[in-house]
């Protein structure tokens, strides 16, 4: 799961599941893989965190592009 369209569709479907907890639960997904020593598995759990975040957010964040 490397790409952007797999990262907004994963934060989507943690968004449907866990509402506004999606960012918490996949910056926890980012920890435990830390712990195993898996940081680029991290870092993707990161960055779906922050798109969840921007999802859920009231305001359309700076760089956002409309289409």
């Amino acid at each position: 799961m490397s790409n952007n369209t797999e990262i907004v569709r994963t934060a989507c479907l943690l968004i449907d599941e866990y509402g506004e907890m999606a960012p918490m639960g996949a910056s926890i997904r980012a920890d435990h893989l830390r712990e195993r020593g898996d940081t680029s598995g991290r870092a993707i759990w990161l960055e779906i965190a922050k798109v969840a975040e921007d999802l859920l957010a009231d305001e359309r964040p700076i760089d956002a592009q409309l289409h």
